[in-house]
């Protein structure tokens, strides 16, 4: 076994926050199940305390006040984790718990870099032992207008991912997957593969930006999917980046551009979920450590780990090895 290995009794004081509503409701008796689990392992009920979530950004808030914790699993689905994953990058970095994942939601695209399936279809013993690992994590500064940003003025917010970020036609399928999730109870692929076709029949068009890749020459482009991965996939298992690894420090990016139309961005969308796209003449990769985005339009639908973010202007920061994630170990 690898010398980072750790097993659930030196995982030390872990706070699991887990999302109650996630996976239609299922994902409470799952965090009690664990709790349990780990509790009985651990011989310990103490050092595994549970908590959940009340209302939206409940998990960023309890994961920015675990600096007394030793880990924190973040328990539900792309949305909570992303939580988590920002409420500890708000800790100074010598005082950050490593974080853990149960996937129970309809996306698991983080849980799916890990080697992890959904929680209910796993074994609890996985969580028995895994090793620390750092990973690399996305950093958004997001100004709501050009004028600032070319203002010098600060950024009005700061975001991070550990997955994905885009804007375009994939951001708004990310995004039509909120209504469609409660009206039709698809989750999973399903979801995702009816949020696009509605996305694509009822609302198609172009975002045209201005990109620069690393400092370079900005580009400006007609784009209609962009992509910026830490992880490979999105949108429940869509293999856009099928090369990414969120520990070789640096994002990789997949920009869809040029007079598409809407047949041939279905064709695209669909072709990603086995990585079908990459040949694509509509299709080019990167692999940059920093980007400057500015949208000609002011509403892009935009989204990170599947939640939606507003901006206008994005400057992209990869921080290398920055937050250490708790892989189970493959046996």
């Amino acid at each position: 076994m690898n010398d980072n290995a750790i097993s659930a009794d030196v995982l030390g004081r872990t706070l699991i926050i887990a999302n109650p509503t996630a996976q239609l409701g299922s994902s409470e008796q799952v965090a009690e199940r664990l709790q349990r689990f780990l509790s009985l392992y651990h011989h310990d009920r103490a050092s595994f305390k549970l908590v959940y979530t009340e209302r939206a950004h409940h998990a960023e808030e309890l994961a920015r006040e675990a600096a007394d914790f030793d880990s924190v699993i973040a328990l539900g689905g792309d949305g909570v984790v992303h939580e988590v994953a920002n409420g500890l990058m708000r800790i100074a970095r010598a005082e950050r718990p490593a974080m853990g994942v149960v996937p129970v939601g309809s996306g698991n695209d983080f849980a799916r870099t890990l080697g992890m399936s959904d929680f209910t279809g796993g074994s609890l013993a996985r969580y028995l032992t895994c090793e620390r690992v750092p990973f690399d994590i996305g950093r958004l500064s997001l100004w709501r207008d050009h004028a600032s940003r070319v203002a010098g003025d600060e950024a009005d917010s700061t975001e991070y991912f550990v997955e994905t970020f885009s804007f375009g036609l994939d951001a708004a399928v990310a995004i039509g997957t909120y209504k469609l999730r409660t009206t039709t109870h698809l989750t999973g692929n399903a979801l995702y593969t009816a949020s696009g076709v509605d996305v694509l029949a009822r609302r198609f068009q172009s975002y045209p930006a201005t990109i620069a890749l690393d400092g370079g020459e900005p580009e400006h482009l007609r784009t209609f999917i962009v992509a910026v991965q830490l992880g490979p996939t999105y949108g429940s298992g869509y293999h856009i980046c099928p090369e990414a690894n969120p520990t070789d420090g640096q994002f990789d990016v997949c920009i869809a551009s040029g007079r598409a139309n809407r047949v041939t961005a279905l064709s695209l969308l669909l072709r990603a979920k086995n990585g079908g796209h990459v040949r694509s003449r509509y299709i080019r990769f990167a692999q940059p450590r920093h980007i400057d985005i500015e949208l000609d339009g002011a509403e892009y639908p935009m989204q990170a780990d599947g939640e939606q973010v507003v901006a206008q202007s994005i400057s992209i920061d990869l921080l290398p090895g920055a937050l250490t994630i708790l892989r189970p170990v493959e046996s």
